[in-house]
């Protein structure tokens, strides 16, 4: 009853390759109606004067142990006491 033949992987093989190309036809038909593929899109720089992402730092470095630390570190997180970076 369910025996492979010739004729029937022919006909599986074609609807696999139908159903590929029609899914690779109607992404690139989706990705032309955003303005063209992802591929051809070149990132656009911002203004100059646009403010900084809000999950950009500046690190300086502690003098005595040598870790980057944010300049409103509160502890050190080496744990020393003496670090020159609390507090600033």
């Amino acid at each position: 009853m369910f025996g492979l033949s010739l004729p029937k992987l022919i006909v599986l093989a074609l609807i696999v390759g139908a159903v590929w190309y029609g899914y690779k036809w109607f992404e690139s038909r989706g990705a032309s109606n955003k303005g063209g593929s992802k591929d051809n899109q070149t990132a656009k720089p911002g203004p100059a004067d646009s403010p900084a992402d809000s999950r950009d730092q500046e690190l300086v470095a502690c003098t005595v142990c040598g870790t980057y630390v944010s300049p409103e570190i509160k502890t050190c997180p080496d744990g020393r006491a003496d670090c020159p970076s609390v507090g600033r």
